[in-house]
């Protein structure tokens, strides 16, 4: 009995972190366009600096994405040339955009125990509609998903706009743990240049590798957006 009521609350836990997730993504609506961002960042100091995204060679933050009301956050990365309008700045090797979401707090190690029942929730038709741009569980295909250590990977296909954002169906998200912060992650492939799965997974286990990098030391509260790690 005590066996089934762990796993239960389990379940309820990996399924509330998820739905905390998911509102958080369905709230932040994604511009058709990027915006021109003169200092483009490289890394964003998000909620109360607890953490601080930063992206691959090539990215930077688009200043006008970000959503932060200090418990969660989201923004997105993308062309550094693109955003800052200075065609010497870097580019990314791929044609790809990325997000970042932040919410309530987690340890790897218990956000990790929950993955199998996450799992399990995210192919449920609630789960699908968690992870549907507009809610609705028919929108979503999950085509993979798959756990390399800390990271829970999701292989999915949205047929849902993205708030009129010229982004493929098809895409990589990952769920991990940061600074005691639940992290999700994405790799969002441009509809008119194609970019294959597998090399979405490898920029979305570079993003998280980059993230963790930035966030082994917590960094003095001195503003929003954070100086760039490395220069530009």
């Amino acid at each position: 009995m005590s066996t089934w009521i762990n796993s239960a609350r389990s379940g309820a836990r990996a399924a509330a972190a998820a739905l905390v997730l998911s509102g958080l993504l369905s709230a932040c609506v994604m511009p058709a366009g990027l915006g021109l961002n003169p200092a483009a960042p490289r890394t964003v100091a998000v909620a109360g600096r607890a953490l601080t995204p930063g992206a691959p060679q090539g990215f930077c933050g688009d200043q006008s994405t970000v959503r932060d009301d200090g418990a969660s956050a989201f923004v997105l990365f993308g062309n550094c040339a693109a955003l800052s309008g200075n065609a010497s700045d870097p580019v990314p090797a791929h044609p790809v955009v990325l997000t970042a979401a932040v919410s309530a707090g987690a340890e790897v190690g218990a956000l990790s125990e929950s993955y199998p029942q996450m799992t399990e929730f995210f192919r449920s038709d609630a789960g699908r509609a968690a992870l549907s741009r507009d809610g609705h569980a028919d929108t979503v295909e999950v085509l993979d998903i798959r756990q390399e250590e800390e990271l829970l990977l999701l292989h999915l296909s949205d047929s849902a706009p993205m708030g009129g954002a010229a982004v493929a169906e098809t895409y990589w998200r990952a769920i991990t743990a940061v600074n005691g912060r639940i992290l999700s992650i994405a790799v969002l492939p441009l509809k008119d240049r194609p970019t294959d799965p597998e090399t979405q997974a490898q920029i979305l286990r570079q993003f998280a590798a980059q993230i963790r990098a930035l966030n082994q030391v917590r960094h003095a509260p001195t503003g929003g957006f954070a100086k760039p790690a490395v220069p530009r």
